[in-house]
C-alpha cells in the first residue's frame, strides 16, 4: 500500500494567506503528521514536498504517477473575502466513485472530531484530482481568514492529521494501531506533543516537555 500526501502549494507559491498565516506552511505541517501517523500503521508515504520548495501541479501528479501510489491526499486550506466563511470540505474527481467514498470517509472523521462546519463532500475537476491515475482528494481543512477556524487549524493539527488517517484507513480496511489510554490521556495534557506508535522509543522532546511541565518551567 502506498500513498502519496500532497501539501498543497509551497516555495513562491504561498497559497492563500489569512491573518498573517500561509496556507504553504500549514498544509506542510499537517501533511508531515499525517505522514508520521500512517508510517506508523504500516503505510508506505512519499511526500510531494518536505520543506518549503516550489512544485508545479504536474510535478506533484508525476510523483505519484511514476510510484504507482494507490492513493493521493493532497492537503490544503481555503480562503475567502468575507471572514465568516468556515468549515471543512472534501474534493474527488467528478467521475470517480473510490474518490467519493474516501472523500466522505475523510470529511466525516474531520467533522466529527473537530466539530467544525460541515461544508460536504464535493467534486471539482481539480489537476492534480484529473491527472492522477489513482484515487485521488483534496482536502480543505478550514479557511485560514476566518479566525475560529484558524485557530483550530493551529492548534489542533495532530487532531486533524490523526482524522484524516482514520479516514484513509476506515475507507480502505486497515486496522489502526491503538494508542493505550494512558498516552492518549497524557497526550491530551500536554506532556506528549505528537502522535506516536505506542511501540516506538520515546522522543527526547517529549521527556523535555514533561520535565518543563512537572516543575513549572
Amino acid at each position: 500500500m502506498l500513498i502519496v500526501v500532497d501539501p498543497g502549494h509551497g516555495g513562491s507559491d504561498s497559497g492563500a494567506v489569512g491573518n498573517g498565516f500561509l496556507e504553504k506552511d500549514i498544509n506542510l505541517s499537517v501533511s508531515l503528521k499525517l505522514r508520521d501517523i500512517l508510517e506508523a500503521n504500516s503505510v508506505d508515504i512519499i511526500l510531494t514536498r518536505d520543506k518549503d520548495i516550489t512544485l508545479g501541479l504536474s510535478e506533484r501528479c508525476d510523483i505519484a504517477n511514476k510510484n504507482k501510489a494507490d492513493y493521493f491526499i493532497s492537503i490544503h486550506c481555503n480562503s475567502f473575502k468575507d471572514s465568516s466563511a468556515k468549515g471543512t470540505e472534501t474534493y474527488s474527481y467528478p467521475v470517480s466513485t473510490s474518490g467519493g467514498k474516501l472523500a466522505k470517509s475523510i470529511q466525516q472523521a474531520i467533522v466529527t472530531n473537530l466539530n467544525t462546519v460541515d461544508r460536504g463532500v464535493k467534486t471539482a475537476n481539480f489537476y492534480v484530482l484529473h491527472h492522477t491515475n489513482m484515487t485521488a482528494v483534496l482536502v480543505e481543512l478550514g479557511f485560514i481568514t476566518n479566525k475560529e477556524d484558524l485557530d483550530l487549524i493551529l492548534n489542533k493539527q495532530n487532531l486533524f492529521a490523526i482524522s484524516i488517517s482514520n479516514g484513509i484507513l476506515n475507507n480502505i480496511g486497515l486496522k489502526q494501531i491503538n494508542k493505550s489510554d494512558s498516552i492518549e490521556k497524557l497526550h491530551q495534557m500536554g506532556f506528549i506533543s505528537d502522535y506516536y506508535d505506542p511501540e516506538s522509543y520515546v522522543k527526547w522532546k517529549d521527556i523535555a516537555n514533561a520535565l518543563l511541565k512537572i516543575i513549572g518551567g
